[in-house]
């Protein structure tokens, strides 16, 4: 594999023209050039240069791993390497990585390793253009003991084998912890790769196919042993994830930004030799039938298990689509949203076999689970066909089938714990498209749990104007303020693995447009003011979450930023300088501006420019849904992810 040209941003040019020219300036007295092969056996000194080497002419990765230091470009020439690449050094900034680089055009494969690679206590490490393939319960990656500011890019995870960790990429602080105190992983930035499980491989629901297994990505974990988890500021965008066992991303921390991502986990796996749900999905569709005999499970959740009340993760612009049925539980959920106070906004979510989005667990709840999907902000998300492909979950009936295993709420939104202190508690939802869900053909309202709608559940005000599949029968119908056809460009849910379809982008006729609202409002009156006080300030971010390499200003191609809003009108314009956040219960906060502005007690307050600097507020409001219809013929935000490279065989 080798890295495109157009992913050589003009940022990342002059940070790797320094590094060659390093060798004049005092900070990268070091730097150089080498060259790695599998069959190396060079001396380090004897590696350097700009001119290629190979075979034994160059050095082993063992060399290279014990001698890279900060500035060193290091390439690896094709072939299969069975060492693990562990550099045991550390670069010292952004523009002084040590980079560990597929060479131009060709394929270099690591496997076998458990892990391939292993980030343990350094920074500013670069793995880049790279394929680990491996057969078995074979870990890909850990990256751990305080690991941060490394950059992980442009390769390729591949695992076709089964087993509880096979193609497991851990990211956490955890393997490091003696009794309270832990060595957390920050502010790492994994882009642009391909993560998948591939086949339906006998045992890769993992033993005794309890929930599917092991996470194909984790950020952070869960440790009873201590009473914090602080993986925090890492950032996992433009990738596509398929066939996590367990999930595709189960992400813990703080400050975590995943954004811009593809994931799928239809039905792909064998599963095991015990299981309760069958194994039988809708015959009358063709799509659904083929996963016969077959199992998956979800594509992502948000995880809490330290009642931390805030983990403040930004999940935004992802395409997260097929979830599939389970051997042993329900979770056939495209997003499982079990920690509180995240921003989600601006998803695509489509076509899971049970809900698009459940609110998991309860504020305080014990057994590990923190407090759970509580005191979210869920806005301008497209929910598409939930709860299609698996038969009606009372077709089957105990044993076979229970409110515990097999697929039943099938609604754009779920619960998981009921009434005012429930799931829903705290949880705001606004402009989001809710249609087509299997609930609401068989029950008739879009948000529920196993049993019963639960509109009724959110707190009077914090669910408004969404769009739903039809009029809500059995309960409060506050909730949506529009129904029916949305007219979408291109529902077609027939290929799991497109980064393109389906393509829910609005219709220029569609009634969807300018149908948003304002998502919050100013509590003071300000004249050439930065300070502005806000009833609600869990809506925006200010550019400080996730990666500092992955925002705009590190100059390295990344596209991270402070939000931009409108005050008072959508003409009134400005960037977010910081946010000062409320509590979880009280959620008036402070956002301090970047220039000064003016603006009325009361005024409404509207996203402009989300986190990436796509404008996101045309015409005389916000569209309902993820795509903001821009007036020029297309809908605004339906974009797979950018410069991902296929293996090169």
């Amino acid at each position: 594999m080798s890295i495109p040209l157009k992913s050589l941003t003009a940022g990342r040019i002059s940070t790797l023209f320094l590094i060659f020219i390093g060798l004049t300036l005092p900070g990268f007295a070091n730097a150089g050039t080498y060259w790695v092969s599998s069959t190396g056996a060079a001396a380090w000194s004897s590696c350097a240069g700009a001119t290629p080497l190979a075979g034994t002419s160059a050095c082993s990765v063992s060399t290279a791993n014990n001698n890279a230091a900060a500035g060193d470009l290091v390439y690896l020439r094709a072939g299969s390497y069975s060492t693990r690449l562990a550099p045991a050094n550390s670069g010292t900034g952004p523009a002084n990585l040590i980079s560990f680089i597929a060479y131009t055009g060709e394929t270099v494969t690591f496997s076998g390793g458990n892990p391939d690679f292993w980030l343990a206590g350094v920074s500013y490490i670069r793995v880049s253009g790279m394929t680990f393939s491996d057969n078995g319960d074979v870990m890909w990656a850990r990256v751990d003991n305080g690991a941060s500011h490394n950059e992980i890019d442009h390769n390729t995870f591949i695992n076709t084998g089964g087993g509880y960790d096979a193609g497991s990429f851990y990211m956490t602080g955890a393997y490091s912890c003696n009794g309270s105190t832990c060595n957390w992983v920050t502010y790492n930035w994994i882009h642009d790769n391909t993560f998948t499980l591939s086949g339906s491989a006998s045992g890769s629901g993992g033993s005794g196919c309890t929930d599917g297994g092991g996470d194909e990505f984790i950020v952070g974990s869960y440790n009873p042993s201590n009473t914090t988890e602080a993986d925090n500021y890492n950032t996992i965008e433009n990738n596509v994830f398929s066939h996590g066992p367990h999930s595709n991303i189960n992400a813990y921390g703080h400050y975590n930004v995943i954004r811009n991502n593809v994931l799928h986990n239809e039905p792909w796996s064998s599963g095991c030799t015990s299981y309760t749900n069958p194994s039988v999905f809708s015959s009358s569709n063709p799509n659904y039938a083929a996963y016969d005999g077959l199992y998956g499970h979800r594509d992502m959740q948000i995880s809490d298990g330290y009642n931390t009340h805030a983990t403040y993760v930004l999940l935004e612009g992802n395409r997260i689509g097929y979830a599939g049925v389970n051997q042993t539980n329900d979770g056939a959920d495209n997003v499982s949203l079990a920690a509180p106070q995240n921003i989600v906004r601006y998803n695509f979510i489509y076509a899971s076999m049970n809900p698009g989005l459940m609110f998991k667990y309860a504020w305080g709840q014990s057994g590990g689970d923190g407090d759970g999907g509580t005191y979210n902000r869920v806005y301008n998300n497209t929910i598409y066909q939930s709860g299609y492909g698996y038969p009606w979950a009372s077709t089957y009936g105990a044993p076979n089938c229970t409110l515990s295993t097999c697929p039943w709420t099938m609604a754009a939104i779920a619960t998981y714990d009921t009434g005012a202190t429930g799931s829903a508690q705290g949880n705001v939802m606004k402009n989001n498209i809710f249609y087509q869900s299997t609930r609401y053909t068989n029950s008739g309202f879009d948000v529920a749990n196993h049993t019963t709608n639960v509109w009724g559940d959110f707190a009077s005000g914090n669910v408004t104007n969404n769009w739903c599949s039809g009029a809500q029968t059995g309960g409060d119908n506050g909730g949506c303020s529009a129904s029916g056809n949305p007219l979408f460009n291109n529902p077609d849910i027939s290929n799991p693995s497109s980064t393109t379809l389906p393509d829910l982008s609005l219709q220029s006729t569609s009634s969807a447009i300018d149908g948003g609202t304002y998502l919050t409002t100013a509590s003071n009156s300000g004249t050439n003011s930065t300070t502005l006080n806000v009833a609600d300030a869990l809506y925006f971010q200010d550019g400080t979450w996730g990666s500092d390499l992955a925002q705009a200003s590190a100059g390295l191609g990344g596209t991270m930023q402070a939000d931009w809003i409108a005050i008072g009108t959508i003409s009134n314009t400005v960037q977010i300088s910081s946010v000062s956040y409320g509590t979880y219960s009280v959620p008036a906060g402070t956002i301090t501006l970047a220039s000064p502005m003016t603006w009325s007690n009361g005024a409404p307050i509207w996203l402009y420019k989300k986190s990436d600097g796509t404008q996101v507020l045309y015409g005389k409001a916000p569209d309902y849904g993820a795509s903001e219809y821009n007036g020029n013929g297309t809908g605004g935000t339906v974009a797979p992810p950018t410069g991902l490279q296929a293996t090169v065989n």
